[in-house]
């Protein structure tokens, strides 16, 4: 079992990064559990992993951010000047802004490196490539990736698979970065110093969930207006209810009502205080409708 330090208090994390300023720690290997609409409603950043080489460490993200003086220590130390080293930050960096306003900085995404070789696996694999070290198979990770992450305690199995995932980033840097300088020229290597630089920052608008079904920007106009109002119809009655959208109306049921302009005929068999939601939503965008100037 692997030894490490569990932290879900602001004094606690604050303690820690006053203990790597004075050990001169200035890089740690990273990565995030999250919860996204699988269990509960919503996204949330639920587990940081940290090692700083020699030792583990587990911030209670999820505890930590219940209070304000909780999660300006986290914001602290994610947009502080400590490099951390993950693999593949795009969609961990996007659940802290997203959830949490924060912005990730000093990133060293290794999977950038990996990629710049020809490498275009997972984790689990380039592990096994450049350490020649098996971890858990794809049938496990997927497990765990699936596994709830809001319950607590968490228990020691995911807390396990989770450290696994930060053990080997230092190795695999170094790895990698002396692979990189055997087989990449010198303008590509310069080019992946300033991808990395900004490997944290959102590539593109965040855009709202309603844009991401369906093809929406195929859809016409008044179709879109429904979609929209109809999404966020559902949006409310799973927020009310903590519980995943999916488990209120499958999406496919949203594009079908925003095509027809009506629940009716879609939603038979469904709840009336379901029906009343969408008659609501469907009144609202047929007014927003009736409201944009003819051509």
């Amino acid at each position: 079992m692997t030894e490490y330090t569990y932290i879900d208090s602001s004094a606690e994390l604050d303690r820690l990064c006053l203990s790597f300023a004075e050990r001169g720690v200035d890089c740690v290997a990273m990565d995030f559990e999250e919860e996204s609409n699988l269990h509960v409603y919503g996204e949330h950043l639920c587990l940081v992993q940290l090692s700083d080489g020699s030792s583990f460490y587990l911030l209670d993200a999820l505890v930590l951010c219940r209070t304000e003086e909780g999660k300006a220590s986290l914001k602290a130390f994610l947009e502080g000047p400590v490099t951390k080293i993950m693999f593949d930050c795009s969609s961990d960096s996007a659940i802290a802004r997203k959830t949490l306003g924060i912005a990730l900085q000093n990133v060293c995404d290794i999977r950038l490196t990996a990629r710049a070789l020809g490498f275009d696996g997972n984790l689990t694999a380039l592990t096994e490539r450049n350490l020649g070290i098996r971890v858990s198979g794809e049938g496990e990770k997927k497990k765990y990736q699936r596994a709830n992450w809001m319950k607590r305690p968490l228990p020691q199995d995911q807390l396990e698979y989770a450290l696994d995932d930060v053990k080997y980033l230092f190795e695999l840097r170094k790895s990698l970065e002396k692979e990189a300088e055997e087989k990449l020229p010198l303008s590509v290597r310069r080019r992946l110093q300033t991808e990395m630089k900004r490997c944290a920052a959102p590539r593109h608008k965040d855009r709202p969930g309603w844009e991401k079904i369906c093809n929406y920007r195929a859809l016409p106009y008044g179709q879109k207006v429904y979609l929209r109002h109809f999404f966020i119809a559902r949006d409310n009655l799973a927020r009310r209810a903590n519980v995943p959208a999916t488990f209120i109306l499958d999406k496919r049921l949203i594009v079908a009502m925003a095509k027809s302009g009506t629940w009716e005929g879609i939603l038979e068999g469904y709840s009336l205080r379901y029906k009343d939601s969408f008659e609501n939503a469907r009144l609202a965008a047929a007014e927003e409708l009736s409201k944009k100037p003819k051509k």
